[in-house]
């Protein structure tokens, strides 16, 4: 059993071909050029042309200072690809790589693809082996009029130290493409707006995701792995794309803050949480990036108290005590903070109503003692611990976090459609699950993730009532998962979901946020 849990918790190969989607088709293209010349197919109703052939392979390139240079000097790839349809469609370009060099697997090692002169997305080779597909644009609208898109793979000698290890290496990717005239989800169309590609494949949640696990203690590197990326799982409204890791393109510029995306909502709206007055790199350790230290709620005695907005103490049923009646002490804070800086300053308009999970789902977890209904001062465990286990040494196990939330009681929304319209502004706070599928783990610390600030601060997730006194989760300093007292203080970062009609500039660095186009 866990005695003291305050601050830390110690406890291509093969490809369907698939006719028809529902109101859609799909279609798939390959194809192995041995003459290198252009080459023209349709797929999905598409009519796409690969400018010399489909195989991507060299020996020649060698870190330069631009692509420009690269291109000009047979230093660099540069490959064109046109693609035009009778009627809409959207069409995804992909890289299989048939040999890639362990040489090759390093950051700038980069591919970059635009569209009419305009960057659609970019990437690097960092965490590919040979055999991966890798997905350079996806949903890209196709009408009528001819797109030109130009594909560039170089090596970027102006962030590289040591060149003369990645020159005149042989690689070789095979360029195909897919297609439908079915539209995407809405959150993937807000991907593919913002230039930005998922990755396959679900992580291991049983570990934190950090920029490297090399010179971590054994004990550490048990926890560790380096899946840093955006990857997709259902929420209650699509599917959801979240950030996980070191990742570096989730920065937004917005109402004079910077802020981190944490996930694409299932409805296309884009959620993320409050990062400062300036930007600050994965690994800073910043005052600047809380708004301020409070209390979660003043009072602890009694379960009610596990609530973002709670009932009546002292109550004999689950549902009196946990009516969304009173508001929390840090509801309060997170108001009055949305009011002055968004309201008031003229930036309700881009706000878009979302739904923020306060999980009060009751869990049993006798070997932990909690057992109780979730009312009075029945020592009750809450929400998470539906999805982990416990061990017989009181350690987390198999963590299968959830972006849904399962009580109508606990979608906290302003709106009556979506949820359950106790909000008054559109405004929360990161969940648990949230932390943890960006990286966060119970039992290790984590540096380098995008959520790591050096500050203790408050999830929008309880975790228990036990001993006289009810606590939730926080993302503590080193950046693990831990837990509170509600009655202690910690800091307060409020949480937003933008529209998902809005258009963007900027690419999602820390030099080039995405702020809005007015």
């Amino acid at each position: 059993m866990i005695e003291n849990k305050k601050r830390y918790f110690m406890i291509v190969g093969v490809f369907c071909i698939i006719s028809a989607l529902i109101g859609g088709t799909l279609a798939w293209y390959t194809w192995q050029s041995e003459n290198n010349t252009n080459v023209s197919f349709t797929v999905g109703g598409v009519n796409v042309t690969f400018d010399a052939g489909s195989d991507i392979t060299s020996s020649k390139l060698r870190p330069v200072s631009t692509k420009e240079y690269g291109v000009a000097n047979d230093y660099a790839i540069d490959k064109t690809i046109t693609a035009s349809s009778p009627v809409t469609a959207y069409l995804n370009l992909y890289l299989t790589l048939e040999t890639l060099p362990t040489g090759l697997k390093h950051e700038s090692f980069i591919w970059e693809v635009y569209k009419d002169n305009a960057l659609v997305s970019k990437g690097n080779f960092k965490n590919n082996n040979q055999g991966d597909k890798v997905t350079i644009a996806s949903n890209q609208e196709i009408t009528s009029t001819t797109s030109t898109y130009k594909l560039y793979i170089w090596i970027d000698g102006q962030n590289y130290s040591n060149p003369e290890t990645m020159q005149n290496q042989t690689f070789k990717f095979v360029l195909n493409a897919d297609a439908t005239d079915k539209e995407p989800p809405a959150s993937l169309m807000t991907l593919t707006k913002l230039g930005l590609n998922a990755n396959e494949g679900t992580p291991d949640f049983n570990k934190t995701a950090q920029a490297t696990c090399e010179g971590l203690e054994p004990e550490e590197q048990e926890y560790c792995e380096t899946t840093n990326g955006i990857y997709a799982a259902e929420d209650d409204l699509g599917t959801s794309y979240y950030f996980r890791g070191a990742v570096e393109n989730n920065y937004v510029k917005f109402a004079n803050f910077y802020w981190r995306i944490i996930r694409i909502n299932g409805d296309g709206t884009i959620r993320m949480i409050y990062d400062g007055t300036s930007a600050h790199a994965n690994g800073e350790n910043s005052i600047d990036r809380e708004v301020s230290g409070t209390a979660f709620n003043t009072n602890s005695n009694d379960n009610a108290y596990v609530g973002y907005m709670y009932g009546t103490p002292n109550s004999s049923t689950y549902e009196d005590t946990h009516a969304n009646t009173n508001d929390s002490t840090i509801k309060t804070a997170n108001d009055n903070w949305y009011k002055t800086n968004i309201a008031d300053a003229g930036y309700s308009q881009y706000i878009a109503d979302a739904i923020y999970c306060a999980d009060r789902q009751v869990a049993s977890v006798p070997s932990m003692e909690l057992t109780g209904n979730g009312t009075g001062t029945q020592e009750t465990g809450y929400g998470f611990f539906k999805r982990i286990e416990i061990s017989s040494e009181g350690m987390p196990t198999n963590v299968t976090p959830s972006l849904k939330c399962t009580q109508a009681n606990d979608k906290f929304t302003v709106t009556s459609s979506l949820g359950n319209g106790d909000l008054t502004y559109p405004v929360g706070l990161l969940t648990i699950d949230e932390a943890n599928m960006a990286g966060g783990y119970i039992v290790s610390e984590n540096y380098s993730y995008y959520l790591y600030s050096g500050q203790y601060y408050w999830t929008m997730s309880p975790y228990d009532f036990y001993i006289g006194s009810s606590s939730f989760w926080i993302v503590f300093s080193p950046g693990g998962l831990s837990t509170d007292d509600v009655r202690l203080s910690s800091a307060l970062r409020p949480v937003i979901s933008l529209k998902s009609d809005i258009t963007f500039s900027g690419n999602g660095s820390m030099s080039s946020p995405f702020e809005i186009v007015s």
